[in-house]
């Protein structure tokens, strides 16, 4: 077979001595073979290092997942083909990998494997024809970060089924069903605990389906005794993942001396929005700053929303369910302190001893009508006058909470400033709607009335020809949107200003890096991230002078206070001579400003906090 030089093999390893060689020569049409050992103590690595496509990395267990994804890390290939210590591809499989489309990413390579016990292939059972993805594209998907049962992630992509099979000698003794069946089901206990909820009856019933399952409607009883003990191994698999999992969750609950804190992560319903990203860059950075007296459980809107914390290792979950969502049932039982991380979250205190609430803004005082606003505000007096500690996110929102809600003196204001990611990355995209070698300004946000950008429209004819102005963000409001086509269209500028829509990551962090300027001209803001994000990418970065943008801001952005066009064109001709004039300072001095904002710094703050408060009387 003609060598496979564009895809490379890829595996974890540890203490696979007596399957390793069948394996390793298996792949030698594989130009590369990676493994990442995790401990073998046998002579695993030194029949690897016989194999002279093999290169060999190390890392301690960090989940099977997490495992396999820093493995096809080390690949020289973008394509991978994940495979087992244990299994053998046969010529028909390899041939099918050989002549794989790799020019289409957006597919993926399903295998047939075929399980094996003492020389006897077993079709039926749980075992029985299994399909599973084991060729991809890196770039463009990888495996779960679950620590057991991991899975490639398929999201849209188009799935192939290879011909041909990969032959799995799934064990070669009861004694070592039963050594990893320990490990494999203390890993789901953990994984799993308090995202799924079992009682000892629901764990007896789910066992005898399990063997049921597999020995009858599978036809393990066409398979001999084989069959009678792969049945009961899954049987019994089933009975002790979820007792575990049970007796994990009762110590947790009664057997436990440290305080538990359940930090709500309900905006993960919505990952790409701003409070969605904020649970998301928290949570992660939280982690690190655990105390020894205190244990964290985040509370997820869904099971799925788990895959968006990084290092969740020593982290607990807590997940909704039909009758949480709704609150018929608390969520916060046997708990110590409650974090509410946003003030728009549909969830209340009820048995928890302490709560913190934390509020971002009222912006809806602008936005809604009187009605609508009474009723959001009185929502939220209900849960100021529950907590024990109230935070905001910057002084500006402070001043607005005191003024709307009352809020005794004896109660505790803290303001925590957000954190802020530089959203300069390794490999910026451009976006496709921009032109060869343009000079433009950018600004960002959702496009709606209170981001005010319509007052750049008439700005820019300040300004020379060969200037643009890029606005990206989600349109939010039509009519909004509706309102500057048409201001651009009336002054001549489609050429010259583009209403980008959504971007990624990648053309996000191509904007700020090579834009001339960036412009933000919001009216309502509890914080102001795009500015800083300006800053951390060492851009002038001009500002409405409004609400909490001078605070965040300080002293190293240029303000419009007022927006009439030719004033607003004239500062920033201004503060863009200033820089140029002063360029290695200013650069200097307001990154090291905007970096002042980080998660850590806030996450930090934060476990102190629940500290101090869990403390207190």
């Amino acid at each position: 077979m003609t060598q496979i030089s564009n895809i490379s093999a890829v595996m974890i390893l540890k203490d696979a001595e007596k399957s390793l060689r069948a394996t390793l020569e298996s792949l030698l049409g594989f130009e590369e073979v990676i493994i990442l050992d995790n401990g073998s103590s046998d002579k695993s690595l030194e029949i690897a290092a016989s194999f002279n496509n093999v290169k060999i990395f190390h890392s301690p267990f960090i989940g099977f997942g997490p495992l396999k994804n820093l493995a096809a890390s080390y690949a020289s290939n973008d394509w991978v083909f994940s495979i087992d210590s244990d299994e053998i591809p046969n010529e028909e499989l390899l041939s099918e990998i050989q002549k794989f489309d790799i020019l289409d990413i957006e597919s993926l390579g399903i295998v047939h494997r075929v399980n094996e016990y003492l020389g006897k292939v077993i079709s039926g059972t749980d075992w029985g024809n299994e399909y599973i993805i084991r060729l991809f594209n890196r770039s463009r998907t990888s495996f779960t970060n679950s620590e057991v049962h991991e899975t490639v992630k398929c999201d849209d992509l188009k799935q192939i089924n290879l011909k041909g099979e990969l032959l799995h000698e799934s064990y070669s003794s009861i004694s070592e069903m039963i050594t990893k069946m320990q490990f494999y089901t203390s890993l789901y206990a953990k994984q799993n605990l308090g995202i799924k909820k079992v009682g000892p009856l629901m764990i007896s019933l789910k066992s005898f389906f399990a063997f049921f399952r597999s020995y009858f409607l599978k036809r393990g009883f066409l398979f001999g005794w084989r069959g009678v003990l792969v049945s009961s191994y899954v049987g019994i698999d089933v009975f002790f993942k979820y007792y575990k999992l049970y007796e994990l969750d009762y110590k947790r609950k009664y057997r436990s001396d440290k305080k538990k804190v359940l930090v709500d992560l309900e905006r993960l319903k919505y990952p790409n929005c701003g409070l969605g990203q904020v649970c998301i860059n928290f949570s992660n950075e939280l982690i690190n700053f655990q105390p020894s007296t205190i244990s964290y459980e985040y509370l997820l809107p869904s099971k799925s929303r788990k895959e968006l914390i990084k290092n969740d290792r020593d982290i607990s979950f807590r997940c909704h369910n039909v009758l949480t969502k709704n609150g018929i049932t608390p969520i916060d039982k046997h708990i110590d302190l409650y974090h509410l991380t946003s003030q728009i979250t549909d969830y209340g205190v009820h048995y928890a001893k302490k709560n913190i609430y934390t509020i971002h803004d009222l912006n809806f005082l602008e936005e809604k009508s009187p009605q609508k606003s009474k009723a959001k505000l009185d929502k939220i007096q209900k849960a100021v006058d529950k907590a024990d500690v109230i935070t905001v996110i910057s002084k500006f929102t402070e001043k607005i909470i005191r003024s709307n809600l009352s809020i005794p003196s004896s109660k505790k204001v803290r303001v925590i400033y957000n954190g802020v990611k530089s959203p300069l990355l390794k490999d910026p995209v451009k976006p496709k709607q921009l032109g060869g070698n343009d000079k433009f300004f950018f600004t960002i946000g959702t496009v709606m009335p209170k981001k005010n950008f319509h007052v750049l429209i008439e700005m820019m004819q300040y300004f020379d020809d060969d200037i643009k102005l890029y606005i990206a963000g989600m349109f939010e409001k039509e009519s909004y949107v509706v309102r500057i086509k048409n201001l651009i269209s009336t002054n001549n500028l489609q050429n010259r200003i583009v209403l980008l829509g959504g971007v990624s990551d990648e053309e996000k962090s191509y904007l700020y890096s090579k834009c001339q300027a960036f412009l933000f001209p919001s009216l309502l803001e509890g914080f102001g991230l795009p500015i800083i994000e300006s800053m951390l990418s060492k851009k002038p970065t001009f500002s409405s002078d409004k609400t909490s943008l001078p605070e965040i801001g300080d002293r190293y952005a240029y303000y419009w206070e007022s927006f009439e066009a030719e004033y607003m064109a004239g500062i920033v001709k201004d503060g863009l001579r200033d820089f140029e004039l002063h360029k290695e300072k200013r650069e200097r001095e307001m990154f090291e400003y905007a970096s002042k904002f980080s998660w850590n710094k806030n996450a930090e703050a934060y476990a102190k906090l629940y500290l101090e408060t869990l403390d207190s009387e």
